[in-house]
């Protein structure tokens, strides 16, 4: 079944929402009072749902990328694996140029600015080894350990914790998937899989050894249910909804997605507010997949669209970009007692704004958009 153009329009929308969600949580989270007093106010801090509906979108888009080529491998593991060297090589290859050339890029600019603030006398090692750590990271403590780096986490290289989950699920998951004989496997599969990480394993896990928001086993969850819902449109399976009906929805699972994880306390916020958070997400995807211009709201399609379609640069760059317009706005360019507070801080928002644009632009023209092609 060939896919609608359109279909990938809600999705993009959807993906260029979570990215302004991401970015008020880092602006927030490195700085409280740097754009909380007059920019950003502190309940907008969902970050972590954004999160969520990043892994859930990519679980979808992956696995349906792949369907059509699994669709005929119907004997045992060996064979269908010799059957797929050939595009499970090149899948490999597309997701490599896809990530690690911009990873690159990064890398070396957080390098320069780390460089500049005179940052403690091993950050160089740390920095080199941060993209490795995504490529080869094991389960669970890769992912810890990247963030337990403190000076290059916050400096820039945070947002990168996400792709050692999701390059690791891009390894593994297509083997998954060759291993089972048929479709209906595969979606049975994805469907136990993620109803046992999201009801079961992610829950206990924070209950009983701490609340680790890091760990890959802690994040999969949306991948495998993304995953499902790739096989469930497959199937032909229609959700019949009126635009207005599906824009509602959205709106309702974003809702949740905020406030349900934040009105709980203590030990219920640990064992429910993950379960609401991946559910919420997952069908946030569901309705952008099945229910076309779920995600249009007038007035915001063009930006969400445009943030969607350049997500990768724009989530790349963005904490290593505040952190040079903190740094450069603090020390060097605007002198405090010439200003009040809030021009102070306003100024710095429209400063970090502008270049964080111009970032993205330059970035997915000349770094992501090129290394795409060379992995095709």
């Amino acid at each position: 079944m060939k896919q609608p153009v359109k279909f990938f329009d809600d999705i993009e929308k959807l993906r260029g929402f979570a990215c302004i969600l991401v970015l008020f949580q880092h602006l927030i989270w490195i700085c409280p009072y740097y754009f909380v007093i007059s920019i950003v106010p502190d309940w907008l801090s969902i970050g972590s749902g954004a999160v969520h509906i990043f892994f859930a979108i990519s679980g979808f888009v992956i696995t349906y990328s792949l369907s059509s080529k699994l669709e005929n491998l119907n004997g045992n593991f060996l064979e269908n694996l010799k059957n797929s060297r050939d595009w499970i090589s090149k899948f490999y290859s597309k997701r490599f140029f896809r990530i690690f050339p911009l990873v690159l890029v990064v890398t070396i600019i957080c390098g320069f600015y780390l460089q500049m603030i005179d940052a403690k006398p091993d950050w160089q090692s740390a920095l080199l080894r941060s993209p490795l750590e995504i490529l080869f990271g094991t389960f669970n403590n890769s992912v810890e350990n990247f963030v337990s780096q403190n000076v290059i986490y916050i400096s820039g290289m945070g947002p990168f914790w996400t792709l050692a989950v999701e390059a690791q699920f891009y390894v593994l998951w297509p083997l998954v998937l060759i291993f089972c004989k048929n479709d209906n496997q595969r979606a049975t599969v994805s469907l136990l899989l993620g109803l046992i990480f999201a009801l079961f394993v992610t829950p206990l896990s924070n209950l009983y050894l701490g609340d680790h928001y890091y760990w890959t086993l802690n994040n999969v969850a949306e991948l495998f249910l993304g995953s499902f819902l790739a096989y469930l449109y497959k199937s032909g399976f229609k959700i019949n909804l009126s635009k207005v009906e599906a824009n509602f929805f959205s709106l309702f699972f974003v809702f949740a997605i905020w406030f349900y994880p934040s009105a709980l306390k203590n030990v219920e916020k640990v064992f429910f507010g993950n379960i609401v958070e991946t559910i919420s997400s997952v069908f946030l995807v569901m309705l952008c997949v099945f229910c076309e211009g779920s995600f249009s709201f007038l007035g915001f399609n063009k930006i969400f669209t445009y943030l969607g379609k350049k997500s990768f640069s724009f989530y790349s760059i963005q904490l290593t970009l505040a952190n040079v317009v903190i740094w450069f706005t603090n020390s060097i360019y605007f002198p405090k007692d010439s200003l009040s507070k809030n021009e102070f801080f306003f100024y710095q928002f429209l400063i970090f704004l502008g270049l964080l644009l111009a970032s993205t632009e330059l970035l997915y023209r000349f770094i992501e958009r090129p290394s795409r092609q060379l992995g095709r």
